[in-house]
């Protein structure tokens, strides 16, 4: 064999090439005697700033050393490689326990005396054991590498387990992601537009744009069988703005329709936290002159604004210095109602549905209701209620004070080419004419 090849010339380990021949045999002998197999990924922890201030010289001395230290703690059978720089691989053929890599840790930790100099290392362990994570050897090396990763993000000096099923659903959630871009970039999202009433009057005071996905093969999508996929992301900003300026190019359409009323658009707390928010607003802004500030309308969860609520202040602010409004969505499910009524700038409360849809038959949700229409009274802000499916829902909320309402029992949300033919067919409506006529009068 010629050692050249098959081992690193610093440490005498076997390096790469020979550590995957390794690993298929060792996958074979785990196969054949039904033992345990585990790839041990190995990082010394910030070693390049290490081996900068000791200089390359004492640098290879320390990876030697480092690396007879770790051979000492391995049983006869099990492998070291050295695959490159600092990293270095384990291939352990006994049943492995959290304690062995316990104790491999404690042994790292231990000084090191290089010449003369006593050094003090750390490192990150990641650990992925066969048959459980059945997979080929470049790929079971790959997942070591995955969880050695993740054990430095949770703080270096420690050891993280790969999870299989956890990977899958990664992989799975990363796939859905990379779906949801290629939907956003060949035009597959639709808004749709639920209209908002004032029951009193009867007149339509806006819609409200709910985000729809027209699947090539599954077919419409409603937001709960997709959002979920991008909570948290950077895709909730990019799908934040995509909403944003359809919402103006609707608006735009409407006003040359001769139809002018308000969208309301929601804003994730991904994307209303984003420091240049109010400004990339403007910009949008600017690019529909045709269109009043005052027809937008932004709604954020009562929650939105929890982690920071300063930053959240500061954009809001801003965005209404542009003659943007804010409402805040479904208001009564948060922590922190009355410190978020006293604190944001809101111009909307939107009661929350699933205390409506239930208060005729739930004392609980309707005792709710009243509480949010009181305290939203009390602090002189108009409310309006969602989820209103019938005419006793309706009535009911006007005898509460709550005058604004969407809902089906209204309409359900529609494409924007059925808005015109909805407003004409609204006035027809005269069960809920009446109901305004019925309350104008009292």
């Amino acid at each position: 064999m010629n050692r050249e090849v098959y081992f690193d010339a610093l440490t005498g380990l076997p390096n790469q090439q020979l550590l995957t021949q390794l690993i298929q045999e060792s996958i074979q002998h785990s196969e054949s005697r039904q033992l345990p197999l585990a790839i041990c990924s190995l990082d010394i922890d910030h070693f390049h700033a290490i081996n900068a201030r000791l200089g390359p010289q004492v640098g290879d001395a320390l990876l030697s050393a480092f690396a007879q230290r770790i051979s000492h703690l391995l049983f006869s059978d099990d492998v070291l490689a050295r695959i490159g720089g600092d990293e270095f691989v384990l291939l352990l053929h006994h049943g492995v326990e959290d304690s062995f890599f316990e104790k491999l840790l404690a042994s790292i930790r231990q000084p090191l005396i290089v010449e003369g100099q006593v050094i003090y290392l750390t490192a990150s362990l990641g650990v992925t054991s066969y048959p459980s994570d059945h997979a080929q050897g470049d790929v079971l090396l790959r997942h070591a590498n995955q969880a050695m990763y993740r054990a430095k993000q949770r703080g270096r000096d420690t050891y993280h387990l790969f999870d299989p099923t956890h990977d899958l659903l990664l992989q799975v959630r990363h796939e859905q992601r990379q779906r949801f871009m290629d939907a956003l970039k060949h035009g597959e999202l639709r808004l749709f537009y639920q209209p908002q009433v004032d029951m009193r009057s009867g007149q339509v005071v806006g819609v409200e744009a709910l985000i729809r996905w027209q699947h090539p093969e599954r077919g419409l999508l409603s937001p709960g069988q997709f959002l979920s996929t991008i909570d948290a992301t950077p895709l909730e900003v990019d799908l934040g703005e995509w909403v944003l300026e359809h919402a103006l190019q609707q608006l735009t359409q409407w006003q040359n329709d001769g139809i002018e009323m308000p969208i309301n658009v929601n804003i994730s707390p991904t994307h209303l936290l984003v420091s240049n928010f109010s400004q990339r607003l403007a910009e949008l802004l600017a690019r529909y002159p045709s269109v009043s500030p005052s027809l937008l309308k932004l709604e954020v969860l009562e929650s939105a604004a929890m982690h920071d609520v300063k930053a959240a202040l500061k954009n809001m602010a801003s965005c209404q210095a542009l003659g943007v409004s804010f409402a805040i969505d479904d208001f009564g499910t948060g922590f922190s109602s009355l410190t978020h009524l006293r604190q944001l700038p809101v111009n909307l409360i939107k009661i929350d549905q699933s205390f409506v849809r239930d208060m005729l038959s739930d004392q609980d949700d309707m005792a709710i209701v009243e509480s949010v229409i009181y305290m939203a009274n009390r602090f002189k802000r108009p409310m309006l209620a969602e989820g209103v499916e019938t005419l006793e829902h309706a009535k009911a909320l006007m005898a509460l004070g709550c005058e604004l309402a969407q809902g089906y029992g209204i309409a359900r949300p529609m494409p924007p080419e059925a808005v015109s033919e909805w407003l004409t067919h609204w006035t027809q409506r005269h069960e809920w004419r009446a109901l305004a006529t019925l309350y104008s009068l009292k």
